[in-house]
C-alpha cells in the first residue's frame, strides 16, 4: 500500500476509503453515475437493488452514496460506495447489475487499489 495519498479532492477521499478496506481484507469501489439523479431516485434505482444483490450473494455491501452538485440546483453525477469481500465476483455482480438497472451511459466503477482503474459499465 502506498505511504502517501497521490490524489486530491474526491479521489483522495476514495483512496483513503480503499486503504481502510484493504486493511480489513476488503475491496472498496466507487460507482460514478452521470446525470441529474437525486438521492431518492439513486436509492430506488441503484443503491437498494444493488445492495440486495451483493448481500444476497454474500460478496459485499453498499456502504454509502452521495451527489456532486453542478450549476444551479442540478446534480452533475451521483455516486455509490461499495465494499466487496470477494473482488472478482463482486465486481462482475456490480457491472451486470448496473447494466440490468439501465445505468446511464458513462457510468464507471472506480477502483483505487492495488492500482487506479475505471471499469466502464458499458465497454
Amino acid at each position: 500500500m502506498p505511504q502517501e495519498n497521490p490524489y486530491s479532492g474526491r479521489e483522495a477521499v476514495m483512496f483513503d476509503f480503499a486503504c481502510d478496506a484493504q486493511k480489513r481484507g476488503e475491496h472498496f469501489f466507487y460507482i460514478k453515475i452521470p446525470g441529474n439523479i437525486g438521492p431518492v431516485e439513486r436509492g430506488d434505482r441503484f443503491e437498494d437493488p444493488l445492495a440486495d444483490k451483493l448481500s444476497g450473494l454474500g460478496v459485499g455491501n453498499v456502504c454509502g452514496g452521495g451527489s456532486q452538485l453542478g450549476e444551479g440546483k442540478t446534480i452533475e453525477y451521483c455516486g455509490i460506495d461499495v465494499i466487496l469481500t470477494k473482488r472478482e465476483e463482486g465486481l462482475a455482480v456490480i457491472l451486470a447489475a448496473l447494466r440490468a438497472l439501465d445505468a446511464p451511459a458513462g457510468t464507471v466503477v472506480e477502483e483505487y487499489l492495488p492500482t487506479r482503474i475505471d471499469h466502464p459499465v458499458y465497454a
